[in-house]
């Protein structure tokens, strides 16, 4: 069988350097969608130099007009500032991204610096203390560079809206200048015709403002849509590099691995009860169900020892947590739902709004576990949320921070 030299072979891929540390994966895949540039909007999309060597076909005088126009305003202090102002600095953006970029080196070289460390400093250490101090120091070195892929993608993030920022800008000052040198040529035909082109000269003034008009508007508005899209992407970066920073807290010395958190200040016993005015809630109607549960789980916390304050006076931003457990505001969530997406959002949702940054979760009616929420909390950390406090079944446990 003859073989054709130009066909190849089988390519092995190789294994993906992040595969199997799903905080890192999130992050390539973030970084992945940025840079193939799907956030951009169709409008802002087809950008060629052809229009270019089309209008110098038909209009010589014209884009020679323009392009010397075009110099002006770049070189003008005040006209480039205005356009600066417009659609932004492609200078200060760039070095923006550079800065992401210089420390997501400068960690690279950190999580390098750590792995030659381990390799050099124990090599000759064995047995299980051996064993446990490389598997920790592997984690820090994949929490490091999972903030250095952070740091990059966000270079990239900068990157991508500063050039479509650069674009929309070049675009705008374009179309100033092809407006003004075609006045500037309406305006010589005025002068040569003696007036008699006055009426087609009004008319072409008219139908040359008002299109690029309508050209500028859409482009602004695609770069708007554009960065709206980009901003989910940067709002869930924000999420995963939080979470790294967490994990690499927990991995110090002496770290506050699930320490920290509330504790019971008082002695437990089945005679212990919260203070402060109880909900009002009815004792079978079916829409006082969160109430009841609100109320149980206040009982419970308080036959654990802790001091529980029910229905305490609003918070200084406004809003009135269920609880002050401790000193500290909590809210009480009752779910129902199997949705573990559910649940996590109705957390994030009393985060986000302010109502609280501590939760007590009573999971008396839900039919997932503990473990199951702490797992799409996990997945899909809570931007600001300091602590979840479980109550089911008479039991209080912690499911955020983790205790392990």
């Amino acid at each position: 069988m003859t073989v054709n030299p130009l066909v190849a072979g089988r390519l092995d891929s190789p294994p993906d350097a992040w595969s199997g540390v799903w905080i890192a994966e999130d992050i390539e895949l973030i970084a992945q969608g940025v840079r193939n540039g799907n956030w951009i909007d169709s409008s802002l999309g087809v950008v060629g130099a052809g229009l270019d060597a089309l209008a110098m076909v038909s209009d010589p005088v014209g884009v020679l007009l323009q392009y010397g126009v075009a110099w002006i305003i770049e070189h003008v202090k005040p006209l480039s500032e205005a356009l600066d102002w417009l659609a932004g600095d492609p200078g200060q953006i760039a070095g923006h991204a550079q800065t992401w970029r210089n420390v997501a080196a400068s960690l690279h070289e950190q999580a390098a610096d750590l792995d030659r460390a381990v390799r050099w400093d124990v090599t000759d250490w064995g047995g299980t203390a051996g064993q446990a101090y490389r598997t920790w120091s592997k984690q820090q070195h994949d929490a490091v560079v999972g903030l250095a892929k952070g740091a990059e993608t966000m270079a990239a993030i900068t990157e991508g809206a500063g050039a479509l920022i650069a674009a929309v800008r070049i675009l705008v000052r374009d179309a100033i200048a092809t407006c003004v040198s075609r006045l500037i040529t309406y305006a010589a035909e005025e002068a040569f015709s003696l007036g008699l082109a006055t009426p087609l000269v009004v008319e072409q003034v008219s139908t040359l403002v008002a299109s690029w008009a309508a050209k500028i508007a859409r482009w602004l508005k695609g770069l708007l849509a554009s960065l709206r899209r980009l901003i989910p992407d940067a709002h869930r970066l924000s999420e995963l590099i939080d979470a790294l920073k967490r994990l690499l807290r927990k991995l110090l010395p002496g770290g506050k691995q699930g320490s920290g958190g509330t504790t019971p200040s008082r002695k437990p016993g089945p005679n212990a009860k919260p203070r402060g005015p109880r909900t009002d809630a009815h004792p079978t109607r079916k829409l006082d169900r969160p109430k009841r549960r609100e109320n149980e789980a206040a009982d419970t916390l308080a036959e654990h020892g802790y001091d529980v304050e029910q229905n305490p006076p609003r918070n200084p931003n406004g809003k009135d947590p269920d609880y002050k457990i401790e000193g500290e505001y909590f809210d009480c969530y009752a779910p129902q739902t199997k949705n573990l997406d559910n649940i996590r959002d109705e957390v994030s949702g009393k985060v986000k709004e302010g109502q609280a940054d501590r939760i007590v979760l009573n999971l008396d009616d839900c039919p997932r576990s503990a473990e199951e929420i702490a797992g799409i909390l996990e997945r899909k950390p809570v931007t600001g949320l300091k602590e979840i406090l479980v109550v089911e079944d008479g039991q209080v446990s912690r499911l955020y921070p983790p205790t392990s």
